[in-house]
Formats: C-alpha cells, structure tokens, sequence
C-alpha cells in the first residue's frame, strides 16, 4: 500500500520496502512519511532525558482518566494472559516467602477473617482489597505477610498506592 492507498484509506502508517536514510526498512507515517523506527528512536531519546516528567505525565494522567487507564490494563491483560499469570505466580511467590514460618494459629485465623471479611465486601457490590501497609515487594523496605501489616482498603486507593510506603 503506497501512501496515498493509506491516506485514501484513513491508515496512520504505511510501508514503501525501501530504506530511510538510517537504513530502517520499516513502516512510515501517512502524515509526515517519516521512518516509525527512526520516530520511535528520536522519541526514546527525548523519554530517557527527560524520564522524571514523562513518568509525572504518566501518574497524572491515571489520576484523572482511572476508567482509561483500568479499561486500558483489561485490554492489555486480554492480549497476553501469560503476562498476567506470571504477574500472578511472582505476586504469590513473594507473599509465600514473606510469611514468617513462626506465626501461630490465632494470627493466621486472624488473617483469613480479613480476607473473609473483603471477600464478603466484594460479594455485595463494593470494590474492597486487602492490602500490605508495608508492600512486599517495595522499592524502599519489603514488608512482611502478617496480619498487622494487613489492611482493607478501597480498590481506586489500593491500585493508586502500588508498591509505596507511607510511614
């Protein structure tokens, strides 16, 4: 398809066969005709100077858009389920390596009653999860999986938080 096909045919890009002046053979922009490698590569560059406001740029719109940005996850869980499941398989690994193995019978009913209690929440239509106050798998401090380390939390402020600790 030449350019004008993929204009006519309201395609953002298109492909020639032939090498840009970096020598990409690669799909090229119906707006620009530009190289989308040599795009990507100029774009890469300006997010690797200047990371810190690409990534503010990035939080604050997942502030203001939670619908997009929770539609947007489903879709991409949707595409590559392995992604999700070994997300899943690493999420339970850390959590079975963070419980101490002298916990005793009380505290580990102790634990399921939150679980419980958030499963129930669910159950009638609120959107509650249980939550590590000390993340597991911080960045700054890993916290252990222990019924006083746990909380119940609204989902929205749950996914907002992440792997931070505020304490």
């Amino acid at each position: 398809m030449n350019r004008q096909e993929a204009i006519a045919s309201g395609s953002p890009r298109y492909f020639t066969g032939m090498a840009c002046v970096h020598g990409h053979v690669a799909e090229r922009y119906t707006t620009n005709k530009s190289c989308c490698e040599c795009a990507n590569a100029t774009a890469n560059k300006s997010k690797a100077k200047n990371r810190a406001r690409y990534s503010a740029q990035a939080v604050e719109w997942g502030k203001q858009n939670p619908e997009k940005r929770a539609q947007y996850q489903r879709n991409q869980n949707a595409k590559r389920p392995g992604n999700r499941n070994l997300w899943t398989m690493n999420y339970r690994t850390a959590k079975a390596d963070r419980m101490p193995n002298w916990l005793n019978s009380g505290e580990l009913f102790e634990m399921e009653c939150v679980y419980n209690y958030c499963s129930a929440l669910r159950k009638v239509g609120f959107d509650y999860h249980v939550d590590h106050a000390v993340p597991l798998r911080g960045s700054s401090v890993s916290g252990l999986h222990v019924p006083w380390n746990l909380q119940v939390l609204p989902g929205r402020e749950n996914m907002s938080k992440g792997n931070t600790f505020n304490g």
